[in-house]
């Protein structure tokens, strides 16, 4: 076939996918097109039958659905998913409300693709409005739009919080089976499949599909040869022995099997989806609860243009994430009531703790180097991590160095140096962050987006370590390991003195679109939610999701998001 242009073959991927939904194309001539399109056999056949078995049990239930659920679970993104797998594999009747569509598109399948997916409408296109600590940068903050939310948007990266940020949690919520101690049997006893070498830290036979890195380009493990060189530890999984540890570095983790990406929607929710008694709504958008004499029995949502009303015999529970969680509480009158005052909304619940706490990881753009060669790219094109400390005084890593295979820079960064494509990029980033944020209502439409004002870099803390973080990429960068892959450092390309590198680090700052932190659980009255991740001061509501994180876990958040949805769903069922 005549060779496509990217734009082209995109559309023409959303085109094959739609018709393969709708049913007006057959899985054959969807697979033959697939093929051509450049998407692997395996991969096309394995969508197609996915897509095959959940559409014909879903457009069923969809037009029956019945009027009252056990549980209604607003949003189907990685906890939700991971909940309504397993309280339907328990046998309770489970509404799951999603307001995206289907995981079936290419772009979310191959994990090459996976940017492909920002600023879609695979993606709520959330921006964080422009503040001082950043130049005055309107900064995006990416959130999954679609069945599976972040786990079919995201970069596949599979990381484990380490025992600080864990216990550190089972101390705030009062309950150690929130501590690393029982969070690690989690993992290891239920939810990874470790496809590497077997390790009393890591689980196998559970539903996640995790391995290595699956022929990492060379320039890989030159991060690894280039921090032994300074001394840093080299590991050969970036998981189990890190978590207990100083750090380290090592080969990422992913969530890929054979080429395709293997999300929480197929590690939990395919496999129960032809069950009676699960319903999955997508293209549906709650909009408020249905309260009750002080107790969430239902919520709203908008269906094809209309109003429908679910009702919950035992509970809902909110996984909608970090910005629509605290959305949909405010909407329904839970919150600071100041605010909901501000936009008509009448107080149910005074809780001020609501859409406050906004944090996320800083995923700095970035320290780059021109290659002599093209650079070749792999799996989600980043294929080598790093967790380090900027002062040994701390007790956990608050730097992250990421290892990625093309010249990623910010809006700014990029104008400012114009680096070439031929290019390669260490990403400085910020996992344990100070700098706090709000998410708050911009009317009481709730089709409107909420306004999320992050704050990014606020806090003079999160500088002093992003621009040790930097410190720490040039010095890898630079090492003699990557020497065979490196003409010229490009970014910044010299040192800077204390106030250029502080502007440096405010310009280049974008995130890893972790959000967490708007509906904190604690063991104090202000928090929003309890150890058991109900709501305080109402009955029959949950969150479980992203939201309840009281300081975000330093590491990529899916693994955590997965934790917690087994660990609400061992509540919810409790």
């Amino acid at each position: 076939m005549k060779q496509l242009s990217e734009g082209f073959r995109s559309v023409m991927l959303d085109k094959l996918d739609a018709g393969l939904m709708r049913g007006t194309l057959s899985r054959r001539k969807f697979i033959q097109w697939s093929l051509a399109l450049g998407v692997s056999m395996q991969a096309a056949a394995a969508l197609a039958d996915t897509l095959d078995a959940a559409r014909a049990n879903q457009d069923e239930r969809a037009a029956n659905v019945p009027a009252e659920f056990d549980v209604v679970i607003c949003g189907a993104g990685t906890s939700g998913c991971t909940l309504a797998g397993r309280l339907a594999e328990a046998g309770l009747s489970v509404a799951l409300i999603e307001a995206g569509d289907w995981d079936n598109a290419p772009s979310i399948l191959d994990p090459g693709q996976w940017f492909m997916n920002l600023g879609t409408e695979r993606d709520w296109g959330d921006i964080a409005a422009p503040t001082d600590s950043v130049n005055g940068r309107a900064i995006a903050s990416h959130m999954g739009h679609a069945v599976g939310g972040g786990s079919s948007i995201n970069a596949t990266i599979w990381v484990r919080p380490p025992r600080a940020d864990l216990d550190g949690w089972a101390e705030i919520a009062g309950d150690a089976g929130w501590g690393y101690d029982a969070a690690l049997k989690i993992f290891r006893d239920k939810i990874e499949n470790w496809q590497g070498a077997a390790s009393a830290l890591r689980g196998k036979g559970g539903k996640v599909w995790v391995q290595e890195a699956a022929n990492p380009p060379a320039i890989a493990p030159a991060l690894l040869a280039a921090a032994a060189n300074l001394g840093l530890p080299a590991m050969a999984d970036l998981n189990g022995e890190r978590e207990e540890g100083i750090g380290g570095f090592a080969l990422m983790n992913q969530i890929i099997r054979e080429g395709r990406r293997v999300n929480m929607a197929q590690a939990y929710l395919y496999p129960v989806i032809n069950r009676p008694n699960i319903t999955v709504l997508t293209k549906t958008q709650v909009t408020g609860l249905v309260i009750d004499g002080g107790r969430v029995v239902g919520v709203k949502a908008i269906r094809n243009g209309g109003e429908i009303t679910l009702r919950a015999a035992r509970e809902v529970v909110l996984s909608a994430g970090a910005i629509r969680t605290p959305q949909i509480l405010m909407l329904s009158g839970i919150g600071d009531s100041e605010h909901l005052a501000e936009h008509g909304i009448a107080s149910v619940l005074h809780a001020p703790e609501v859409g406050a706490n906004f944090h996320d990881h800083i995923l700095h753009g970035g320290c780059i180097w021109e290659s002599p060669e093209p650079v070749a790219i792999a799996n989600s094109a980043a294929n080598a991590s790093g967790f380090w400390k900027s002062d040994p005084a701390l007790d956990r890593p608050d730097m992250n160095i990421v290892q990625i295979e093309l010249p990623y820079a910010s809006d700014v960064i990029g104008k400012e140096y114009a680096p070439p494509g031929q290019a390669w990029a260490l990403c400085a980033g910020l996992v344990d962050p100070k700098s706090r944020g709000t998410v708050r209502l911009a009317s009481s439409n709730p089709l409107a987006k909420p306004i999320v004002t992050a704050n990014f870099l606020s806090d003079p803390q999160d500088v002093k370590s992003q621009m040790a973080a930097i410190d720490l990429c040039r010095q890898l960068g630079n090492d003699a390991a990557f020497a065979p892959y490196r003409t010229r450092e490009v970014v910044p390309g010299k040192d800077l003195d204390l106030a250029a590198k502080a502007e440096f680090v405010k310009n280049g700052a974008t995130t890893f679109f972790h959000q967490v932190g708007t509906a904190r659980m604690g063991k104090e009255d202000s928090a929003v939610v309890g150890a058991d991740l109900k709501v305080k001061g109402i009955e029959g509501l949950r969150i479980v999701d992203g939201s309840i994180m009281p300081r975000i876990v330093t590491c990529a958040t899916m693994a955590t998001c997965v934790m917690i949805g087994e660990r609400g769903a061992d509540l919810v069922l409790g």
